[in-house]
């Protein structure tokens, strides 16, 4: 929506494309965001879905409202796998509540800015009435805090400055499974079969075998969706295609989408192999190997609870039960 004097004001719906798509699609790729609040999901599929995006990404509200620690980890996997990531939390106070998206020419020169109520996730972008108004781009750069009052995620004292949410220890990056599965019990849920219905075998080559086939990295894997669990609520799993994480009673986290017609699957996004590797090692199954019904047997557990813990983070429940 243009407005007087040459501004333009993106809205919902239109936020996302306006801000984001349209900005690289004409040729930007240097992406410089403050914000409040992020979700890692959400930054893992703008480095996936733009590859030539290089996002400087400083979070405002971490010190008086810590992250959650899989996100701080996953934006740590994220820096270290693409090396088009930097994420660094603000550590002044009053904590900086403000959203701003700043485009660089190649030269690092600002190009375009917007400011307004958007914060870096799914709902900000998408899902939620937001709006974003285009400013001076000179002066969003000069609202950007000094170097000197951030931290980098990666440094290793980042711990001495900031807490995170769900922590097992201080200083430390394991997820505490107690906390996080007892808030989850609470969550709504579903049972996922890891086996099919009619025989109660595992599947040949789908399921925890979608790679044993030729040509295919053999730990490739999904988690089968019966269209049961749809009909029953439609709105518990996310949209196709829409980065969410996935939290595991062991304290692994994972960044997942639904996938395939009928959204009929879970699989980690961009390499699906992660979850069949995952699945591999805690059923004491050879990295590669065919999973069989006997290896669930001797598990004690042929499915997975999944709880929704929020639009944007769910727990998996693999504990082993026997007898």
């Amino acid at each position: 929506m243009p407005l007087q004097g040459g501004n333009f004001m993106p809205q919902w719906p239109h936020i996302y494309s306006e801000v984001l798509k349209t900005p690289y699609e004409e040729g930007r790729s240097s992406l410089c965001v403050i914000t409040g609040y992020s979700s890692s999901a959400f930054v893992h599929h703008l480095l996936h879905a733009y590859d030539r995006v290089q996002i400087d990404l400083i979070l405002g509200m971490v010190k008086q409202q810590p992250i959650t620690i899989w996100d701080h980890n996953e934006y740590i996997r994220l820096v270290q796998d693409t090396g088009r990531l930097r994420v660094r939390y603000y550590k002044g106070t009053p904590p900086i509540h403000m959203k701003a998206v700043l485009w660089k020419a190649e030269h690092g020169k600002p190009e375009i800015a917007y400011a307004g109520s958007s914060n870096l996730t799914w709902h900000g972008f998408r899902d939620y009435q937001e709006l974003m108004i285009s400013v001076d781009p000179r002066e969003i750069l000069n609202a950007f805090p000094d170097d000197h009052m951030l931290k980098d995620c990666v440094d290793p004292d980042i711990f001495e400055h900031f807490n995170m949410l769900y922590q097992r220890e201080p200083e430390i990056s394991e997820i505490d499974t107690s906390a996080i599965g007892a808030i989850a019990k609470n969550c709504p849920s579903v049972i996922l079969r890891l086996t099919q219905k009619r025989d109660n075998q595992v599947h040949d080559r789908s399921g925890l075998n979608w790679g044993q086939r030729e040509r295919r990295e053999p730990n490739q894997a999904y988690i089968p969706i019966s269209s049961e669990i749809h009909k029953e609520d439609p709105e518990f799993f996310p949209d196709l295609a829409v980065e969410f994480t996935v939290i595991t009673d062991d304290g692994e986290s994972f960044v997942c989408t639904v996938a395939q017609q009928g959204r009929k699957a879970i699989h980690t996004n961009h390499d699906n192999s992660i979850l069949g590797r995952y699945f591999r090692r805690r059923l004491g199954v050879a990295s590669g190997a065919k999973v069989e019904r006997l290896h669930l047997e001797r598990y004690g557990r042929d499915s997975v609870t999944i709880y929704k813990m929020n639009d944007d983070t769910y727990y998996m429940d693999f504990s082993q039960r026997r007898g």
